[in-house]
This record gives C-alpha cells, sequence and structure tokens, in this order.
C-alpha cells in the first residue's frame, strides 16, 4: 500500500530563501474555525533540514515544517523582510538568558523591538507562536 501511495505523492521541493506561506489548522478558542485564514504568511525558507522538513522564518518566529503543509508563495508583492537572503548570525542573536542562537530551540522575535528570544525563556511553544499575531517580549510589555 505504501509502494501505491508514493507513486501517486507529490514532493514539491523549495530552496533557501524561497517565500512560502504555512498551512495552519490550530483551532483557536474564541474565533471562529470557518472565518479564519488558513495560511499563515508569507514566510522565507531559512533551510532544508530534510529532504521533507524545513525552517521557516515567518515575521517574529521560526518554526520547523513539513512540506506536506507548505505552500509557494506567487504574491506580486512580497514584503521586504521576506525577500532577500538574510543569514541568521549566531553573533546578533541574544535572548534573556543572554546565550547565542542556536538552531535547534525554537526562537520568537518582538514587534515593538526587533529583538530575538528563545521560545522556552519567554514561555512561548512553538504551538502557539501561530495563534499570536503580533508578540511583545517580557521588557516592551512591561514598558506598556
Amino acid at each position: 500500500m505504501k509502494r501505491d501511495y508514493d507513486i501517486h505523492s507529490y514532493r514539491r521541493q523549495y530552496g533557501e530563501g524561497d517565500p512560502v506561506y504555512i498551512l495552519d489548522t490550530a483551532k483557536v478558542k474564541g474565533k471562529c474555525k470557518k472565518l479564519s485564514r488558513p495560511w499563515k504568511g508569507p514566510g522565507k525558507v531559512v533551510k532544508q533540514l530534510t529532504p521533507d522538513l524545513y525552517r521557516v522564518k515567518l515575521r517574529n518566529s521560526i518554526s520547523t515544517v513539513h512540506q506536506d503543509r507548505l505552500k509557494p508563495c506567487r504574491d506580486r508583492e512580497v514584503p521586504d523582510w521576506c525577500q532577500g537572503s538574510d543569514e541568521v548570525d549566531a553573533e546578533t542573536l541574544y535572548c534573556l538568558c543572554h546565550q547565542s542562537y542556536d538552531e535547534t530551540r525554537f526562537m520568537i522575535g518582538c514587534d515593538k523591538c526587533d529583538d530575538w528570544f528563545h521560545g522556552d525563556c519567554v514561555g512561548v511553544t512553538p504551538g502557539e507562536n501561530l495563534n499570536i499575531d503580533k508578540y511583545y517580549c517580557p521588557p516592551c510589555s512591561s514598558k506598556g
């Protein structure tokens, strides 16, 4: 049965820097799923981890996504942050814990100060980040 399924399955390949949308199947409490947008993004493919897994950077988060949950972005106008190839620099990304960037840990970016934080340091899981429209870090949220 697996052999028959694999014959008809389609594996789409994405390159680094390709703009993509991520399928959002999460149900948010208090919001109607029928009226919610099914796709989050656009985002940018940062790295291909395996033939099926990709690391995708949305505006305020970086997450690992299977290729079945991605679709190419064919918008006429793509946001500026999504274009170009900005490398993730281990020297510039610091968290509240003052540790450098580690690609195995989930990170989320603040929409106010544009700083990046480890998800476990600020109490945000990779599943919760898909439901957050705008994230404000603890220093920015305490300022008001």
